[in-house]
């Protein structure tokens, strides 16, 4: 057999990226090329149409040590997912890489995301990995968590807590190994401001243990403990004041007989020594952090929205509830943090009100 003449150096070396490091559509485009080199037809091909930086995406390029990995579920992304100013559904493949600065859609909630992304196609929909330093991700979950106009002590504060708890996560919070963007890890919008970025850089260091280095949206006046909640850990929690204005200060819900019994087949009664239960008429008690989860699931996750809360069931089997806060009422409360921040109180006065003494190296 008689080899065809060998194709450009160009070309080449497009071969070369595409089959080394290419998306799906720019390897399905090597190969045809070179079956038709084989057959010893012209060259070169149609261009295919590129929609990546020329370098191709490395997952060596940061240590497990040195890498986050952040992972959108397909129900909070757009169908049509745009990035860099191209559509995706439009193009052949099923795995998309972008590395450096890579900027999305408008339909999409988040605008830019600086490293790795890759994105996959899940049925009708996508999913969005994101591979990145702890430190950018410390910033972004600090933004996100606290909003762009969020003072700055507070922002330290935060990030405090955040790189803390990052300690007892080194390799995510998912089996996978991965971070979500939402609540169950800590919410991310995208790609954090240089203000926000610095200000975790000088973020004080807590002593605490980093098992119990939690933060939540508002605490309603109401602090509880890991032990509350959880069943374990330290039982004791620092005295809260209510912030003017919060507007998950008190709270009420009611819950209907049919919705009580979706909660009982979904939460198991019984509870730990010192967890915080709840009777649900006759039956329990239940964990109510467990409820409080079940009924996210199932109403959205405004229905039950703290677990400092009393409630009972009425004659008509409806759970009567009222309660104050947003989240579990465990560590650090933002709104607190942000009411301190205002008033002048610097990182490691908000660390120590919600932490106790002795919580800040």
């Amino acid at each position: 057999m008689q080899w065809p003449a060998p194709p450009s150096v160009s070309l080449r070396a497009r071969l070369d990226r595409a089959l080394s490091g290419g998306t799906t559509a720019e390897q399905t485009w090597a190969y045809r090329a070179l079956r038709v080199w084989l057959a010893g037809k012209l060259l070169p091909l149609p261009p295919v149409r590129r929609i990546q930086v020329p370098d191709p995406w490395r997952k060596e390029a940061l240590s497990l040590e040195e890498r986050i990995v952040v992972q959108w579920p397909p129900e909070r992304l757009p169908k049509d997912l745009e990035i860099n100013g191209q559509s995706l559904s439009g193009l052949r493949g099923n795995t998309f890489r972008f590395t450096g600065e890579v900027r999305f859609g408008e339909s999409c909630s988040f605008r830019m995301l600086q490293g790795s992304v890759q994105a996959g196609r899940v049925g009708r929909g996508w999913n969005l990995r994101w591979t990145t330093t702890p430190d950018a991700w410390l910033a972004a979950a600090t933004a996100g968590e606290l909003g762009s106009d969020a003072p700055f002590e507070a922002r330290r504060a935060l990030a405090a807590v955040l790189k803390r708890w990052l300690a007892e996560h080194p390799h995510g919070n998912h089996p996978d190994g991965s971070f979500c963007p939402l609540t169950h890890c800590a919410v991310v919008r995208g790609e954090a401001d240089e203000d926000t970025k610095r200000e975790v850089v000088l973020a004080p260091n807590l002593t605490l243990d980093a098992r119990w280095a939690f933060f939540c949206g508002s605490k309603g006046g109401v602090s509880l403990s890991p032990c509350e909640v959880w069943g374990s850990g330290p039982l004791g929690s620092e005295k809260v004041e209510p912030v003017a204005g919060d507007r998950w200060l008190n709270w009420n819900r009611t819950f209907t007989a049919a919705q009580v019994r979706l909660l009982k087949g979904s939460v198991r009664p019984g509870v730990k020594p010192g967890q915080k239960g709840l009777m649900l008429g006759r039956s329990g008690p239940y964990p109510v952090e467990g409820l409080r989860l079940a009924a996210g699931r199932a109403f959205g996750w405004t229905a039950w929205p703290s677990n400092a809360c009393e409630g009972e069931v009425d004659a008509q089997g409806q759970l009567l509830l009222r309660g104050h806060g947003w989240g579990h009422n465990v560590g650090l409360c933002l709104a607190t943090a942000i009411s301190q921040a205002r008033q002048g109180a610097k990182a490691e006065a908000i660390l120590i009100t919600a932490f106790g003494p002795g919580a800040v190296q």
